[in-house]
């Protein structure tokens, strides 16, 4: 995984990852307020990052589908929506006073954007199905309350569900997701924060690497 010839340097990166690591957690925590400050200098590198990755993002995706109109792709016409697309939101949000609270871009969202999220939404349960008819032994019972637990949950949390299905159902259905599903997904996020932990101490002890 690391070169053998040059070991310090990955140990170096390694090491200031950590430290950058621990100084966060030390805020978030409260353990010491001695890490506020750097800390907070911590974040504001981070936000500089984030917006330059941003920006690095869209210019890529700009290039990637520019270049499938220019070479005629299969599918230049999906490219030369998403880019006309791109260009009438990025206007409108620099040309009217309000911004990104303008009622042009607050229209684009509630008009488009919203509808689309609702239909990807709406087509997850088919495709939890298709996956679940796919990937899960359906005749073992994991396989079987998966593919319950999932249909539940999303069965629940459609608008029309939870005003034709009884209360019952419905709190049993929230206790569920409150519960169960997430001490599952909190002792998933601990097991991988200590794996990665136990991890970086390997390879920081490991001799050559």
């Amino acid at each position: 995984m690391f070169s053998q010839r040059s070991p310090w340097p990955n140990r170096i990166a390694l090491l200031i990852v950590a430290l950058v690591a621990g100084i966060v957690l030390a805020d978030r925590f409260g353990i010491s307020p001695l890490t506020r400050p750097a800390a907070n200098l911590l974040y504001g590198w981070a936000l500089l990052l984030s917006a330059f990755t941003l920006v690095l993002g869209v210019a890529n995706v700009l290039w990637v589908h520019l270049e499938r109109i220019q070479q005629g792709s299969a599918e230049w016409p999906l490219s030369l929506l998403l880019v006309v697309a791109f260009v009438l939101v990025l206007v409108a949000g620099l040309a009217t006073p309000g911004g990104v609270t303008s009622p042009l871009l607050e229209w684009s969202f509630d008009a488009i954007i919203a509808p689309g999220q609702a239909t990807l939404f709406a087509l997850t349960g088919f495709f939890v199905v298709a996956a679940a008819y796919r990937y899960l032994r359906l005749t073992r019972p994991g396989g079987v309350w998966i593919l319950a637990g999932a249909l539940l949950t999303l069965l629940v949390q459609t608008p029309i569900s939870q005003q034709a299905l009884p209360d019952l159902f419905v709190g049993f259905a929230d206790w569920l997701l409150l519960g169960p599903v997430m001490a599952a997904m909190r002792g998933a996020l601990l097991g991988g924060a200590l794996a990665a932990l136990f991890a970086g101490i390997r390879l920081f002890s490991a001799p050559g690497k």
